[in-house]
């Protein structure tokens, strides 16, 4: 059944998130500081987020900092829907949330916890992986909207369960980034034809989905167009599954060291750049630099 919903956030998420679900038969509105992301969409644009959550029974937010997370959920709480549904697909510390989480219930508006994984590929695709927590009674409402930009929608549990889990999600991709980069580097340094190992790869054990994402920026060099997922998310990333691991008290040997890369691509200015960059200094390190980021 076709429901009013809203996207808050076009970005590399939000933007296939809007056009998937006009493509499942929902009306979609859309706020971004950027109307061009709304209208390449499809969706309707509006002035902010007070208009997406009047004209909205589900709102999806899929911003990428916290001080827009913290105004959006803040105007959301303020617009005071009874009965709206909010879809938290971003990833920030699980304090914060609990603390929106209740801001809005406050309001008569339910949060759940949405996380998604996958990046721009997967959401144009309508393909991203999804758990959620939180009221099931609201879950059930928005289920099938939820499934019109996903390829799976799993139910978690209380609110905070999915966030948990997207940590640790994160923390492997973080990891996997790495090694698909070591051995994409290996490869080019023992004179295999990349495209020739791109295909054998994604027809062995070895396969990883970030592999597939990550391969033709790889092939190419390029971590300017067409970025997947920006560094300066992976980073913001990096520091949250840090804080969550000490709050836990485990170790993580491996996802240290994969950190020290992102950090050191940090400290080179290649923020905005696709995360797949830290292949520029694996490349350096083999002595088979491509020229300068």
């Amino acid at each position: 059944m076709a429901i009013n919903t809203g996207v808050i956030g076009l970005g590399n998420i939000g933007n296939g998130v809007a056009k998937n679900m006009l493509k499942g038969g929902h009306n979609v509105v859309g706020y971004d500081i950027d109307i061009a992301r709304v209208t390449d969409a499809g969706a309707q644009p509006v002035d902010d987020a007070a208009a997406v959550a009047a004209q909205s029974d589900l709102v999806v937010v899929a911003v990428a900092n916290i001080a827009a997370y913290e105004e959006t959920m803040a105007a959301l709480a303020n617009a005071g829907k009874q009965g709206l549904v909010v879809a938290d697909c971003c990833t920030f510390p699980e304090e914060t949330k609990d603390a929106f989480h209740a801001q809005l219930a406050e309001a008569g508006v339910t949060l759940l916890d949405c996380p998604v994984s996958g990046a721009r590929p997967q959401s144009q695709a309508g393909e991203l992986a999804m758990t959620v927590s939180g009221e099931k009674e609201a879950f059930d409402r928005v289920e099938e909207a939820l499934n019109s930009f996903c390829s799976s929608v799993t139910y978690v549990g209380e609110f905070g369960m999915s966030i948990k889990i997207k940590y640790i999600l994160n923390l492997m991709v973080a990891i996997h980034n790495l090694t698909c980069a070591e051995a994409f580097v290996m490869a080019r340094k023992a004179g295999i034809d990349l495209d020739l190992f791109v295909d054998v790869v994604s027809k062995s054990s070895a396969r990883l989905q970030i592999f597939n994402t990550r391969a033709s920026q790889w092939v190419a060099g390029d971590y300017e167009n067409n970025i997947t997922a920006a560094l300066a998310i992976q980073l913001k990333d990096i520091v949250i599954i840090d804080e969550f691991a000490k709050k836990l008290d485990v170790p993580t040997p491996l996802f240290d060291v994969a950190s020290s890369y992102y950090r050191n691509a940090e400290a080179r200015g290649w923020q905005e750049k696709d995360a797949a960059v830290i292949l520029e200094l694996l490349e350096e390190a083999a002595g088979i630099p491509r020229g300068s980021a």
